[in-house]
């Protein structure tokens, strides 16, 4: 089983991902960590919370350390337009749950340096919190096996702008440092997300059985088609970094040197280097095999 911290900034794609990591066999989820992008900190935050007792029960033993609440310069620009008002859209009880009182950049900075070689991180927000941990201790670059990153848009158009996707056009400055970090980086972006997606015609059982995690993710797919009206697909941006944990094969990359641009209009733009490089950027993706890892895995 491969251990993991999730790095997340729920948002509904957010939350199917983490019922990814919580129900496959293959995934130790040790920890997760907070992160403005999708909605502010504490929205994100009172999300993780709310979805790990609703998914994990009040008792749930793993740990959430909140994060960053702004990028490493300015603010982010959040995207409710997305996914509802709070970020979730959908209606859970307020938890009982509390995250750590020590910060994320602490929990990721102790817990990697704890279990050398052993962690991968799972960052599926901005990259700030994971930017921030590596500044703090940099010898922890040498204790991570991997990061996965849900991030950037190389050969294909942006979302939130024409040049550039969602997470990295929040905070370009930490996606550079990680992918400078020399850390093998899997970059998981539009290029292979927007193949994967679930159509409205395929509800209201995207996901079969009764298990609280199916009918959690039927009544986020519900919600959003109804909010969006305009749209037939909700993309798997989120869950596909997760399915790569669980079996990477799904993806083909190719090995980079990829770089941020971190000013004007082509803010956050994705430009990678093919030949050499720690980062593989994943190129072309198993489409039904993959979206059969994410049915299958919630459905549990």
């Amino acid at each position: 089983m491969r251990r993991v911290i999730i790095d997340t900034d729920p948002g509904t794609d957010d939350a199917l991902a983490l019922m990814m990591a919580l129900n496959s066999p293959d995934l130790v989820v040790e920890g997760i960590t907070t992160v403005g992008g999708n909605a502010t900190l504490s929205e994100t935050t009172e999300n993780a919370l709310r979805l790990m007792e609703h998914l994990d029960g009040p008792d749930s033993a793993i740990p959430i350390a909140v994060g960053a609440d702004r990028p490493l310069h300015g603010t982010y620009t959040h995207a409710y337009h997305v996914h509802g008002s709070d970020g979730l859209g959908i209606s859970l009880p307020a938890p009982t749950l509390k995250p750590l009182s020590m910060n994320a950049v602490e929990f990721l900075r102790d817990r990697i340096a704890a279990s050398p070689g052993e962690l991968t991180v799972i960052a599926i927000g901005p990259l700030t919190n994971v930017a921030a941990a590596l500044d703090n201790r940099p010898d922890i670059a040498d204790a991570i096996p991997e990061i996965i990153v849900m991030g950037g848009a190389v050969g294909v158009r942006g979302n939130i702008t024409p040049h550039a996707e969602f997470n990295i056009h929040e905070d370009p400055w930490a996606a550079n440092a990680v992918f400078e970090s020399g850390i093998p980086v899997t970059l998981v972006g539009l290029d292979v997300t927007h193949q994967t997606f679930m159509h409205r015609n395929g509800g209201p059982r995207w996901f079969e059985g009764d298990s609280k995690s199916a009918q959690l993710g039927n009544g986020i797919l519900t919600d959003r088609f109804r909010e969006l009206d305009g749209e037939d697909e909700f993309h798997l941006h989120d869950p596909l970094a997760v399915a790569a944990a669980i079996e990477p094969d799904v993806l083909t990359c190719r090995a980079a040197r990829v770089s941020v641009v971190t000013d004007g209009e082509e803010r956050g733009r994705t430009i990678a280097s093919y030949g050499e490089g720690s980062v593989k950027v994943a190129v072309g993706v198993d489409v039904e095999r993959a979206v059969g890892i994410v049915r299958s895995v919630i459905s549990q």
